[in-house]
């Protein structure tokens, strides 16, 4: 397979770009640190992965970039049998303020960054020769509300109905999955400053959502215990908000 990786460089994506490596697919991951990418491609070398990794740098917060990256994925693929739209972020709010430049910022990334990744992407997966798919990684928190994380359960939310919709539209281009994960160990979540309950290594994670995205799901969450024990707080809303999410 032709695969594009957008946050490559670290955390789930860069678990994921190993694991297709080492099964001899050809990867290219994306991200904004050069330097990130090619620790990934040094990593591959060292593991004797069959398949290659190519880097491209990219931010997915600038729609500017999209048409460009297009152009330069065209260097690499005739075209794209599978997309894992992957790069995100997370900011948490101070107090009772709501910091609305943060809110852009991680809407930037987490929302508008798979919009543009997946315009970018978009010509090379109507050239697939069999009927490509587009992974979105969004988040459990958009289940239900966490403290603190207006802005990072906002942005996955959207992400997710985008993801959702998106269906609908390209289904005569592409199949499309939804994934949500828990808590995964990732540079990103190293900031947070509270309990993380079934907290999972971003290697195993990458192997789970390999293993699931073979089978081409609407969606796909885990862990299950924890996805247990939020669809739980979906049924007792007002206990969720008055004790326990606090």
């Amino acid at each position: 397979m032709n695969i594009w990786i957008t946050g490559g460089g670290s955390g789930i994506g860069r678990e994921l770009a190993l694991l297709y490596a080492l099964e001899g697919h050809e990867v290219v991951i994306s991200g904004r640190s050069e330097d990130k990418l090619k620790e990934v491609v040094e990593a591959a070398g060292k593991s004797q992965a069959v398949g290659q990794i190519k880097t491209l740098a990219f931010d997915v917060t600038n729609p500017g970039q999209a048409e460009n990256v297009c152009d330069r994925l065209k260097l690499f693929f005739s075209h794209l049998d599978l997309v894992i739209l992957n790069a995100g972020t997370c900011e948490y709010i101070q107090g009772q303020q709501l910091d609305v430049a943060l809110f852009r910022r991680v809407m930037d990334t987490n929302l508008f960054g798979q919009i543009n990744a997946l315009n970018a992407a978009l010509p090379l997966l109507r050239q697939a020769p069999e009927r490509p798919l587009v992974a979105g990684i969004c988040s459990l928190a958009a289940f239900i509300g966490f403290p603190r994380a207006e802005a990072y359960g906002a942005s996955k939310a959207a992400a997710r109905y985008f993801l959702h919709s998106v269906r609908t539209d390209f289904k005569d281009v592409m199949d499309v999955t939804v994934v949500n994960p828990g808590f995964v160990t990732t540079p990103m979540t190293a900031q947070n400053d509270f309990p993380m309950p079934f907290l999972m290594d971003a290697s195993r994670a990458a192997q789970r959502i390999a293993n699931a995205l073979r089978n081409r799901p609407l969606e796909y969450n885990f862990p299950a215990r924890l996805v247990f024990a939020l669809r739980t707080a979906q049924l007792f809303k007002r206990l969720w908000y008055r004790m326990i999410g606090r």
